[in-house]
């Protein structure tokens, strides 16, 4: 009887760390400081940097625009494809990106027309 509870605990405890490393794993691929451009979007959300950061198990994100953080209130990453709901000048936005080959890209509707985006894995040296 002990013996079966001892390996039912160490199951307990394996199965514990086996999803807790499948989760920093997943999230592992989207982490980083991303560079994104959005070409025809209006100046200055055309271009900036978008990090992504793990807090707790969750996704938090900010983009950079002409030096100023906007955060990202909604962040959700599943089956290589990011979620991104922001607000831009009081109009709701849902950015939907597909993660190809360290690439992220994506189109999301907005009041002027569809904007296109695309994102890179940042070169600079982040801290």
């Amino acid at each position: 009887m002990k013996t079966s509870k001892v390996l039912l605990m160490f199951l307990f405890v394996f199965s514990i760390s086996v999803s807790s490393n499948a989760a920093e794993k997943k999230f592992r691929k989207i982490v980083g400081v991303w560079e994104f451009s959005a070409p025809n979007a209006p100046a200055p959300y055309d271009g900036g940097i978008m990090t992504i950061k793990e807090v707790d198990k969750k996704l938090v994100g900010e983009f950079t625009i002409q030096g100023q953080p906007m955060a990202i209130p909604q962040v959700k990453f599943e089956e290589n494809t990011l979620t991104l709901g922001f607000e831009v000048e009081n109009t709701p936005i849902t950015l939907v990106l597909k993660l190809t080959k360290d690439v992220l890209e994506g189109t999301t509707e907005t009041p002027n027309g569809p904007v296109k985006v695309t994102a890179k894995p940042s070169k600079a040296k982040t801290k």
